[in-house]
This record gives structure tokens, C-alpha cells and sequence, in this order.
């Protein structure tokens, strides 16, 4: 299943995540086009944000602080496309969180 390296990757010192390419390649077509988590994910890029209210789906804190880590070095990465940055943030978001979280300001 490829759900189950979605979160295996070490991000890297400057941005990156280790396992970004093989990300992009088992990345599901459904988050290839527009959708709703590409689209908070693409907010959070660019502009920022407050995650405080977002309802992770792991009760497990090293879960969930381990699941943001490769997401912002994925979101941080010049290794891939833009397209492809915003498939793949959008899919771990769809992984992370119970629901596609409203947009907050910081």
C-alpha cells in the first residue's frame, strides 16, 4: 500500500524530505488535479498558517509531530515540481488530519 512510506522519509537540513521522488511516483491521481487538501496545503506554503485547531487522526504526539516534520520539509523541498509538491502535501494532509482543516491566519 503506499500510504505506508508516506511518513518514512527523514526530513533534510535545509528543506526535502529524503524520499520525496518515490513520494511524486506512488502519489494517487486523485490528488494530482484539484482538491481540497492540495489546496490548504498550497495555502500553507505560501501565506502560512495557524494549525492549532487541526484534528489529527493519531492520539499519539511523536505520531503526529513526526507526520509535520516530513510535511514541512516536503512543502520546503526545490527537489520536485510544484505540481508535485502540491500533490504530494495534499495526500499527507488527506493521512494526517480527520478533515480538511479551515485556513487560519498566523
Amino acid at each position: 500500500m503506499p500510504n505506508d512510506h508516506l511518513f518514512d522519509g527523514e526530513p533534510k537540513p535545509f528543506g526535502g524530505l529524503s524520499n520525496e521522488n518515490e513520494l511524486v511516483s506512488l502519489c494517487p491521481d486523485e490528488f494530482k488535479k484539484d482538491n481540497p487538501w492540495s489546496d490548504i496545503a498550497m495555502k500553507l506554503f505560501f501565506l502560512g498558517g495557524n494549525i492549532k485547531h487541526w484534528k489529527f487522526k493519531s492520539d499519539d504526539v511523536a505520531v503526529c509531530r513526526r507526520q509535520f516534520a516530513c510535511f514541512k520539509g516536503l512543502i520546503s523541498t526545490f527537489g520536485i515540481s510544484h505540481e508535485d509538491k502540491e500533490a504530494v502535501a495534499g495526500w499527507m494532509l488527506s493521512e494526517m488530519l480527520q478533515e480538511v482543516p479551515e485556513y487560519v491566519p498566523k
